[in-house]
């Protein structure tokens, strides 16, 4: 998920009727673009010309030329003579959007806008608890996990968001279907914050921008004194991160931003150092050299029931050597029970206190996405 990337250059156009989707904002004159670089996010920015709004997308390969570029202009309004070749028009505000990945219904949840999703990739792609949990009227769109041609023509979603990875061929499914593909770079972001400013650009969709920008200062604040806290606590535990898969323990790289969580938390990771921003493939021998002394240990995992001490013992025993399991400090978030990355994507606050309430010392806090496992499976 590392090659093919859009960059989105949107601009709208706003007459007199499109007041609300500029309320508050000041129009370039002419057109002159104007761009408002995000606080953390690297791969998006917005701004306005031709008297309506405007928003790039990078590839993280090359933050300086767009890739896709987008122009908004509200329904009823005309799209405007002498608009740059290759900028994708979208009426706004979206009343039928479609969301590909969970962390996009996150975005529009959080900007009380869900009842128009209208369609997902898959239904059965849902978190449990997720907040369409219960709606009988989506469409889907995918086929396993590529577009399904025929399924969005006949859904016909004014936009649908989506996050591309390595393989998929989008001009193919652009040359083909009418609606719009809206998409979203969150995922390859390598800071917390940069992640969840997101909302702002899919706000833009919906008219909401003001919304969006007062949701974020809230979430920053309510980070930025986590973090704080964790900084001055005097204590900096280190710490072990995920689970190997089929022989490979995925270490999250220096530079990602699970990185910068653990960083923010007040907490020592062995692999602070490495320069990647995905994660490392490292044999188990190598974690249990170097990260054998973590006092505390973070996974998550999907498959199943929370494991306990003992199942992991009973997968392999070197488990037992490492220091965070003899402490019994090993949290586990189970994406099986909670919708993690649908809510956590707008509550990285969260999800850092979650971290840093051991460098805290802070033992009437109760984290909430990762839980304490047991020595064994609660009767």
């Amino acid at each position: 998920m590392t090659s093919r990337f859009f960059r989105l250059f949107a601009t709208g156009v706003l007459t007199a009727l499109l007041i609300s989707c500029t309320s508050g904002k000041t129009s370039s004159p002419g057109n002159e673009i104007r761009m408002e670089k995000p606080s953390y996010a690297r791969l998006f920015e917005t701004g306005h010309a031709y008297g309506g709004i405007i928003a790039n997308v990078y590839q993280p390969s090359d933050t300086l030329t767009p890739f896709r570029r987008y122009f908004l202009y509200e329904k009823g309004a005309e799209i405007p003579a002498g608009l740059p070749d290759g900028i994708i028009p979208v009426k706004v505000p979206l009343e039928k959007a479609g969301c590909a990945h969970v962390t996009q219904i996150g975005f529009l949840s959080a900007l009380g806008v869900a009842d128009r999703i209208k369609s997902v990739g898959a239904k059965a792609y849902l978190e449990k608890n997720s907040v369409l949990e219960n709606r009988k009227d989506l469409g889907e769109f995918f086929n396993g996990w590529q577009f399904d041609i025929e399924k969005l023509l006949s859904l016909n979603p004014d936009g649908v968001f989506f996050s591309p990875g390595g393989n998929e061929d989008l001009s193919s499914v652009e040359n083909k279907v009418p609606s719009p593909m809206l998409l979203d770079m969150s995922p390859w972001e390598t800071h917390p914050l940069a992640r969840t400013e997101w909302v702002k650009f899919a706000a833009e969709f919906f008219c909401l921008r003001d919304r969006a920008d007062s949701l974020f200062n809230a979430i920053e604040k309510r980070y930025i004194d986590v973090k704080s806290k964790a900084s001055s606590s005097g204590s900096s535990p280190s710490v072990l991160s995920s689970l190997p898969y089929h022989g490979v323990w995925y270490m999250p790289d220096g530079g990602s931003y699970k990185s910068v969580m653990y960083r923010d938390a007040g907490l020592r990771f062995p692999w602070a150092d490495s320069k990647g921003t995905g994660s490392l493939a490292l044999d188990f021998e190598t974690v249990m050299s170097k990260g054998s002394d973590a006092q505390v240990w973070f996974f998550e995992t999907g498959l199943g029931k929370t494991p306990t001490l003992s199942d992991l013992k009973a997968q392999n025993k070197l488990y037992a050597h490492f220091k965070a399991f003899a402490m019994g400090n090993i949290f586990v978030c189970n994406t099986g029970d909670m919708p993690y990355f649908e809510r956590g994507i707008m509550e990285p606050d969260r999800i850092l206190s979650d971290f840093a309430f051991l460098s805290r010392g802070d033992s009437s806090y109760t984290p909430f996405y990762y839980r304490k496992i047991t020595s064994s499976d609660e009767k």
